[in-house]
C-alpha cells in the first residue's frame, strides 16, 4: 500500500493535534462546570433537571465547536502546506522537462522558492551542472576515439587495398603487411588506453592498495623499456633512487610510469637519455622525476597536455603512434593516489615530469 502524499500526512497530524487539545480543554472546562453546578444543588440554588440540561446543553456546543474548529483547521493546515511544498512541484516539473540536450541550458535559480527550500534547490542545480560536465567530456570522449580509431582503419584499409589493386613483388607485399600491422598494432594500444580509462573511470578509490616499493618498480621499468630506448639509439639511466614505499595499487602505479618513460623516449632526442630520480622529501612525500633533453614543449600547451587525446604537436604524436591519452592515464592513476604530476620544459634544460606521492 502506498504511504499517503506529504501534505495529507501532514494535515491529518494537524488536525489530530487540535482535536487533542480542544478535547483535553473541553474536558477540563467540563469538568469544572459540573463541580460548580454540583454546587449549587446542593445549596439548593438551582434545580436538578435544570442542572441536567445544561450539561447537556454545555456538552452538545462542546462537540459542536471541536469538531468545527478540527475541520476547520485541517483545512486551513492543507491549504497553507499546499502553497508551502509548490516550489517543489514546480521544481519537479521543470526537471521533468530535462533531457541530455538542454540539460546544460536549464536552470533552477529562477525558481521563486522560500529560504528554507534554497539549498534543495541550489544542489539540484549543482548536480545539474555535474551531470552536463560528465555527458560533455563523455561525447568528446566518444568523439575523439571515434577519430583516433578511424585513422588507422583507414590508412590499413587502404594499404591493402593499394597492394590488392595490381600484381606486386613479395617485397613489396611485405611492405604492405608491415604497414598494416603497424596500423592495427596502433589501434590495438589505443584500445589497450581506453580500457584503462574505462577501468579508471568505473572503479572509485583504490583496489587491492598495499604497500607498493617506488624504486623497485622503477628499477623494473627501466628494465622492462630498455630495448624500446635502444631502437632510438637512447639509454635510461636510474639515477639517485632511494628506498621509498607509497601505499596504493602497483599495477597502476607501474602504469603510471611506465607512460612517462614511453612518452620521454618516443619524443626525446634520439641518442639522448632518459633520466629517472626518486627522492623522499621532508614533508611526507615521494617525488619521481622523469627526465628527457628535449624540451620542445611550447609554454602554453604544458596546461593542456593532460586533456584526454590533446597532443603538444598532432602530426608528430600521430607518427610515433601517439593517441594523447599516456599523460592523462598518469594525472588520473596519481590523483587517485593522493598525488598529481607537473610538467616543466625548456630547450636548455630538457623536459621533466615530476610526480609527487604521499608515503606510506
Amino acid at each position: 500500500m502506498r504511504p499517503l502524499p506529504l501534505k495529507w500526512r501532514i494535515s491529518l497530524l494537524v488536525a489530530l493535534a487540535i482535536a487533542v487539545l480542544i478535547g483535553v480543554v473541553s474536558t477540563a472546562a467540563y469538568v469544572e462546570l459540573r463541580e460548580s453546578l454540583a454546587k449549587n444543588v446542593l445549596a439548593a440554588v438551582a434545580p436538578e433537571h435544570y442542572v441536567a440540561h445544561e450539561m447537556h446543553e454545555y456538552l452538545h456546543m462542546l462537540v459542536t465547536l471541536g469538531a468545527l474548529v478540527t475541520v476547520t483547521g485541517g483545512i486551513i493546515v492543507t491549504l497553507i502546506v499546499i502553497w508551502a511544498l509548490r516550489p517543489i512541484e514546480r521544481t519537479a516539473a521543470r526537471l521533468r522537462g530535462v533531457t541530455h540536450r538542454n540539460l546544460g541550458s536549464e536552470r533552477l535559480e529562477d525558481l521563486r522558492a522560500p529560504s528554507e527550500l534554497a539549498p534543495f534547490i541550489s544542489a539540484l542545480s549543482d548536480m545539474l551542472a555535474r551531470l552536463n560536465r560528465v555527458l560533455e567530456q563523455q561525447r568528446q570522449f566518444t568523439a575523439d576515439a571515434s577519430h583516433e580509431l578511424r585513422t588507422p582503419l583507414a590508412l590499413a584499409k587502404s594499404t591493402l587495398q593499394a597492394a590488392r589493386g595490381r600484381d606486386r613483388d613479395p617485397a613489396e607485399y611485405r611492405r604492405a603487411i608491415d604497414e598494416t600491422l603497424g596500423d592495427l598494432e596502433r589501434m590495438q594500444r589505443l584500445m589497450g588506453q581506453l580500457l584503462v580509462l574505462a577501468r579508471l573511470d568505473e572503479v572509485a578509490g583504490l583496489p587491492d592498495a598495499a604497500d607498493a616499493p617506488l624504486d623497485g618498480v622503477l628499477q623494473r621499468l627501466a628494465a622492462d623499456h630498455a630495448a624500446a630506448a635502444a631502437e632510438r639509439d637512447c639509454r635510461i639511466a636510474v639515477d639517485a633512487v632511494r628506498p621509498a614505499t607509497v601505499r596504493g595499487n602497483e599495477d597502476q602505479l607501474s602504469q603510471l610510469f611506465s607512460n612517462l618513460i614511453e612518452n620521454a623516449i618516443v619524443h626525446g632526442p634520439a641518442g639522448g637519455t632518459v633520466r629517472l630520480t626518486l627522492s623522499a622529501d621532508t614533508d611526507g612525500h615521494c617525488t619521481v622525476c622523469v627526465h628527457d633533453e628535449g624540451g620542445a614543449i611550447p609554454a602554453q600547451a604544458i596546461p593542456r597536455l593532460f586533456d584526454r587525446f590533446h597532443r603538444a604537436d598532432p602530426s608528430r604524436s600521430r607518427a610515433t603512434g601517439g593517441a594523447g591519452l599516456g599523460l592523462a592515464i598518469a594525472r588520473e592513476i596519481a590523483r587517485r593516489h593522493g598525488g598529481d604530476v607537473e610538467i616543466a620544459s625548456s630547450p636548455a634544460a630538457g623536459t621533466s615530469v615530476t610526480v609527487r606521492l604521499p608515503s606510506a
